[in-house]
């Protein structure tokens, strides 16, 4: 049977993912158990995030000469150096930065040709079910892989979580050879950067938020780790998130496409707000596991329906400048995630870590009222 180019992309994104599902969480994790400070970690991964704006400006340049496909082969030898780095990093730990500027950047150069491959492969009347269908096969196949990336961890060490990690990101190549012949089309001309950024400036302020939640996911997943859950909790939670997550990606996508856009968006919005205040209090006061597990799950599912509505409004948004809109998000998006890591290394510095969770709940405030109709209609 012969694969439409939707389907490519699925089946890389899959293969991706599973490699990238191995390790995710477990590279700050493993930095905490080489006696990194969390403050540390958390500058490893604000480096990770500034990196990954000059990535997106670098991999689109490259893009534009070689195809959006072959970024990807830069992609793999670029993790391949960053799994290497982190294998010696025990015995030169002083390379911690330099491998999150790695980091950054190979993300950027599978990131954003992905992006740009998904809108052009994609129809906007059945894009959140395209979305949630992209989503939930990868959290099907990967389901149990949180956790079978402890078993490795306990059994082999992270040296073998990174190989076999590669292996399936080598391996994700494959599907989409048959595309090596799409280009970005970016436009570096001045005029073309400011008429694109006047054309979506509705969309600035929004994209500097929408990720909050995500980003300090990640910041939850730290300090639960701190507040004495082990690596083996967190492959529990993987496997519970991977559910959660198929439940509302289902759901979600089919009521983008049927629903009004902006009440999905607010309805997450609403909840994420609500499941973060709740995330501060557990944290404060009642931080056993089975609290942490259950806000973690409910947040997830709130984040879910938020960020699969969002999304979907981004993508099809950016159909008419196509790799245009798509870099230049970057630039808020990449100053929210400085904002979110700023802040958490300040409540860090004065004891009290805990507070970030509530400033994320706080600044999602701003999707319950704001006028959402002009994102979904321009």
């Amino acid at each position: 049977m012969r694969l439409t180019d939707f389907q490519r992309i699925i089946l890389m994104n899959t293969l991706s993912g599973i490699g990238m599902s191995f390790v995710g969480i477990f590279v700050p994790i493993y930095l905490l158990q080489l006696d990194f400070s969390l403050s540390i970690v958390v500058l490893y991964l604000m480096t990770h995030h500034i990196s990954l704006l000059v990535g997106a400006f670098l991999s689109i340049y490259i893009s534009n000469m070689i195809g959006l496909v072959r970024c990807w082969y830069i992609r793999v030898a670029l993790i391949t150096l960053l799994f290497t780095g982190l294998h010696f990093l025990p015995a030169n730990r002083s390379i911690v930065l330099i491998l999150g500027i790695i980091s950054g950047i190979e993300s950027a150069f599978f990131w954003i040709p992905y992006n740009i491959l998904t809108v052009r492969k994609t129809d906007e009347a059945t894009m959140g079910s395209s979305l949630a269908f992209m989503s939930n096969i990868g959290s099907a196949v990967g389901l149990v892989i949180p956790f079978v990336a402890v078993l490795i961890i306990v059994s082999y060490g992270y040296s073998a979580l990174f190989a076999i990690a590669l292996f399936f990101i080598l391996i994700s190549l494959i599907p989409v050879l048959p595309l090596r012949k799409e280009k970005a089309h970016f436009e570096f001309s001045f005029n073309s950067i400011v008429n694109a950024a006047y054309k979506n400036r509705h969309f600035i302020l929004p994209e500097v938020l929408d990720n909050l939640g995500q980003d300090a996911g990640v910041i939850w997943k730290l300090f639960i780790f701190t507040a004495g859950l082990t690596v083996l909790d967190l492959g529990y939670l993987g496997v519970i998130g991977g559910i959660v997550g198929m439940i509302v990606t289902f759901i979600t996508g089919f009521l983008i496409d049927k629903w009004h856009k902006q009440k999905v968006i607010r309805l997450g919005a609403i909840f994420t707000t609500i499941t973060w205040a709740a995330s501060y209090l557990i944290a404060i006061y009642l931080p056993t596991p089975a609290m942490l597990y259950i806000v973690t799950a409910l947040r997830g599912f709130a984040i879910g329906i938020f960020a699969m509505s969002y999304g979907a409004v981004m993508f099809n948004r950016a159909r008419s400048d196509d790799a245009q809109f798509i870099v230049l998000r970057e630039i808020p998006t990449i100053l929210g995630r400085v904002i979110v890591f700023t802040a958490t290394l300040i409540f860090i510095s004065i004891g009290h870590f805990e507070l970030i969770f509530l400033m994320v709940g706080l600044l999602s405030f701003y999707f319950w009222f704001n006028n959402l109709k002009v994102l979904t209609e321009q």
